[in-house]
């Protein structure tokens, strides 16, 4: 039986492979790309600046469709890091070819880069002003490690084990947990690198975390600490200590949901392998509005929607500036006596979306607990401030007010949140840009909720 399934896993494994590598071609056309691109950076840097290609395609890890360029200019550790970071720029936006309909974009990580958007090509690249180091020690921002990255990934894997960090991506992005944006909070590229250097393949990869059991603390060089000493370090239950630099945790962006999901897929492929598994949810966005109100009644929920346009900035900032909104609304729902029974939101372009499902209720009347009688100052305050209630009793020694609801549905509350200022909206997040809808939702904001809601009940 065993060998069967073995057998089962090669084949399956064997055709996902030569559907997600890049062709040769594919290939050829990148590095060529990738070195007309620094030739051209090359003509106008200093002499003192070296031009290096880095991330997965500079380390044979990219997967087929996703081999943009990572070029990293790397300045002297004497220059100010400022004055490094606007020379280039300066360089990268002199080698755009406009001739060509090239563009460019200034993007942030922890300081600006050049996005190079090459349409005639089907690529873009990246151009990073980075500080050359020798290790981490001398790094000033986390993209100077990335070089130190390189030197790891392709002195460490072997061909066969770079064909399987390939696989581990696809299987991780087919179950929404690939990728360290705020969107997702699941493995980077660079953890899928160290998992494979460290577990050997990507089979066994899945046989450790099909049966994870935390702290997983994964270490590339011999230490003192334990693995419970480490996670309390690092104070995370899942750590991958970068062999670049020993006070970082590859995997301090994974959340426990993208954990405990990688787990689950991984148990459920080694069990009862198919080829089903690197395939994500198949679904149509057609009539998205009606299947989220068949959801709704499916529920016996109400089902509330937001929708927010933001301004032209990256969809990490937007994600981040959602996550914070949705917090304060959270706490503010619950707080008022309407517990959510599930949420979902999504990010398309310059578009977000937030929907609730909250049970069917108006609220006529709420208790709100005081402090204990033996607390004289405290109690006899509260019942001073709360002397107009609707009815005052003790229970367990404790003041219990009866308060008129101040809102007697969740939309009358959304509506004071997000446009009377009941909360504090994020710096991007305007009142004049919010819709708010109890029920139908707008078909634009329904394909964004309801694709969400697909991947996020897609386990």
């Amino acid at each position: 039986m065993s060998e069967t399934r073995d057998h089962n896993i090669s084949s399956i494994l064997s055709r996902v492979l030569s559907e997600v590598k890049p062709s040769e071609a594919e290939i050829a056309h990148t590095t060529e790309k990738a070195n007309e691109l620094m030739g051209r950076i090359k003509a106008i840097a200093p002499k003192s600046v070296e031009i290096i290609m880095a991330g997965s395609t500079a380390r044979g890890t990219q997967t087929k469709g996703n081999s943009d360029i990572d070029i990293f200019l790397l300045f002297p550790k004497a220059a100010e890091e400022r004055p490094m970071e606007l020379k280039g720029l300066a360089i990268a936006k002199k080698i755009v070819n406009k001739s060509k309909g090239e563009k460019f974009e200034i993007k942030y990580a922890e300081h600006p880069y050049l996005k190079l958007i090459m349409p005639e090509d089907g690529i873009s690249a990246d151009i990073v002003p980075a500080f050359k180091i020798i290790d981490s020690s001398e790094r000033v921002s986390a993209v100077d490690r990335t070089q130190l990255h390189n030197v790891f990934v392709n002195s460490t894997l072997s061909a066969q084990q770079k064909d399987d960090v390939r696989l581990l991506k696809s299987f991780m992005r087919f179950h929404n947990v690939y990728g360290a944006e705020a969107r997702t909070l699941g493995f980077s590229g660079y953890l899928c690198e160290l998992l494979v250097a460290h577990f050997g393949s990507f089979q066994n990869v899945l046989s450790a975390f099909s049966s994870i059991k935390l702290p997983m603390v994964i270490r590339f060089e011999k230490s003192s600490m334990s693995a419970d000493e480490t996670a309390k370090k690092f104070n995370s239950k899942f750590v991958v200590v970068d062999p670049t630099d020993s006070n970082r945790n590859v995997a301090a962006v994974v959340s426990e949901d993208s954990l405990a999901r990688f787990s689950i897929a991984s148990r459920r492929f080694l069990s009862s392998p198919s080829i089903e598994y690197f395939y994500g949810a198949r679904y149509s966005d057609i009539g998205s509005s009606s299947k989220l109100l068949e959801l709704k009644n499916a529920l016996g929920t109400e089902l509330y929607s937001m929708s927010f346009s933001f301004p032209k900035i990256s969809e990490e900032i937007l994600w981040q500036q959602l996550y914070k909104l949705d917090i304060s609304i959270r706490k503010s729902l619950s707080e008022h006596g309407f517990p959510i029974v599930m949420a979902v939101a999504g990010i398309e372009g310059r578009t977000g979306s937030v929907g609730y499902f909250i049970n069917k209720s108006v609220l006529g009347s709420r208790a709100v607990r005081g402090p204990a009688a033996f607390m004289p100052d405290n109690f006899d305050a509260f019942a001073e401030a709360h002397k107009n209630s609707l009815s005052f009793f003790m229970d367990g020694g404790f003041g219990i007010a009866i308060e008129k609801a101040k809102f007697r549905s969740p939309k009358e509350l959304l509506e004071f949140l997000l446009k009377g200022g009941g909360i504090k909206l994020p710096s991007y997040i305007k009142q004049k840009g919010i819709r708010i809808s109890g029920g139908k939702v707008p078909e634009r904001s329904a394909k964004i909720l309801y694709a969400s809601y697909v991947r996020m009940t897609y386990i």
